[in-house]
């Protein structure tokens, strides 16, 4: 039986619920805070911080059943995202059958691909497809607001899951000291500046927020920094005190290579746009 993500909402009314990401401040973070809090991890975030639910758009890249070398972790329970195909749910970067059936036997599902609309973005930014301010406002159906990062389609699922305060912790939306994550992570730069990747994500953050006002959710973000001045210079101690790296390498960035071509089509398909408006 497939499960969709609509099945958890107002499962927690006027609760707390925190979003944990894999930002760098993650690995100084007092992980015994988390406990018996109900927690909705960000792709990886299982692999550092205790997490009930989880949630990413990547299967293939986060959820450990389907990784090499990873063991089960059958207490999380885990929000995919989809892609609608003629033959049935598809997942991407997932061929396999029985992995596919595993996922719709254990999983629930998401979409965030508008159906009346194309995307506008040039081929190394992301679709906005998912950027629907819409479903931020109210529950809708199975939809979630998505652009840029995971974080903004976890923030919507805690409200929509009835949380009142949705509590951020290591969506820093910035590297600390040239650190991307918590841990040894891949990156998906698609060949783009990472500030102006961390620039988006902090634009749909932003404007996930105000629309969640208007229904009476507060979002805010919690560090285990002291010193908002300085943050990298807390950082730094605090990765002294706790005995953590003060540098973990992040640089491999498994972008899937775009195509010439794509950009071409791209350009001129603006440019014919500008000239039948002229």
């Amino acid at each position: 039986m497939v499960k969709f993500v609509s099945e958890l909402y107002n499962k927690y009314p006027g609760s707390d619920i925190y979003v944990v990401g894999t930002g760098a401040s993650l690995r100084v973070f007092p992980l015994s805070f988390l406990e018996g809090k109900i927690v909705i991890g960000l792709n990886m975030a299982w692999k550092v911080a205790p997490v009930q639910y989880a949630i990413t758009n990547h299967p293939d890249l986060n959820i450990p059943e389907f990784m090499p070398d990873e063991q089960p972790h059958p207490e999380i329970t885990w929000i995919s995202g989809y892609q609608k195909k003629e033959a049935g749910i598809a997942l991407k970067g997932v061929e396999s059958a029985e992995m596919i059936e595993y996922a719709k036997n254990n999983f629930y599902f998401f979409d965030h691909l508008h159906p009346d609309r194309l995307n506008t973005q040039a081929p190394n930014l992301p679709c906005d497809r998912g950027r629907v301010l819409e479903w931020v406002r109210k529950p809708t159906e199975n939809y979630l607001y998505f652009w840029g990062s995971i974080s903004n389609a976890g923030v919507c699922l805690a409200a929509n899951m009835g949380a009142k305060n949705v509590i951020l912790i290591g969506c820093d939306n910035c590297s600390l000291l040239a650190n991307h994550h918590a841990h040894n992570q891949h990156v998906r730069w698609k060949g783009v500046n990472p500030n102006q990747r961390y620039r988006q994500y902090y634009e749909a953050l932003a404007e996930v927020r105000t629309e969640l006002r208007t229904r009476g959710v507060n979002i805010l973000s919690l560090t285990p920094f002291v010193n908002l001045a300085k943050p990298e210079e807390d950082f730094v101690r605090l990765c002294q005190e706790l005995d953590q790296p003060k540098l973990i390498e992040n640089n491999v960035d498994i972008s899937p290579r775009i195509r010439q071509k794509i950009y071409y089509d791209y350009y001129i398909g603006k440019f014919k746009k500008i000239l039948i408006k002229g």
